[in-house]
């Protein structure tokens, strides 16, 4: 579990989050404003293993916000080449710190 903690207001880290995962070629499967849970997924490819992501978001004091890779799951169709987990959540948290 890796993360990351933002300095701006938990309704534009949400906003930003939310916006960015399609970009990383990632659907939304579920998505709570509320309680700050997103659950993402990209789809089925040959070249690349799917990746199931669960974020964590978290106001805190300050207008500071925590974003928190609470699982990932990386699902190796045939012969496709073994990925390291850590890195995913280190691409998924810097491709959220670059848009916010």
């Amino acid at each position: 579990m890796k993360c990351s903690v933002f300095q701006y207001p938990y309704e534009k880290v949400l906003r930003r989050t939310k916006g960015v995962l399609p970009k990383l070629k990632m659907r939304i499967v579920n998505f709570d404003s509320v309680k700050g849970n997103i659950r993402a997924t990209t789809s089925f490819s040959f070249l690349k293993p799917t990746i199931q992501v669960d974020l964590l978001l978290e106001p805190m004091e300050d207008h500071h916000t925590r974003v928190t890779v609470r699982g990932l799951v990386v699902k190796k169709h045939f012969f496709q080449r073994k990925t390291d987990p850590e890195s995913n959540e280190a691409a998924v948290l810097d491709a959220i710190s670059s848009v916010i």
